[in-house]
C-alpha cells in the first residue's frame, strides 16, 4: 500500500469525535442532576 496516496478518514473521525461529545454532554448532564439532587456521594 502506497503511503503517499493515503489520506486519512476525516468522515469517520469527525463522526467519532461527535459521538465522543455527545457521550461526554449526555453524562456530564445527568452527573449534574444527580449532584443537583444530592445523589452523588
Amino acid at each position: 500500500m502506497n503511503k503517499d496516496n493515503y489520506k486519512p478518514p476525516a468522515g469517520t473521525i469527525a463522526i467519532m469525535v461527535i459521538f465522543i461529545l455527545l457521550i461526554i454532554l449526555l453524562w456530564g448532564s445527568a452527573y449534574l442532576t444527580m449532584l443537583s439532587r444530592g445523589g452523588v456521594g
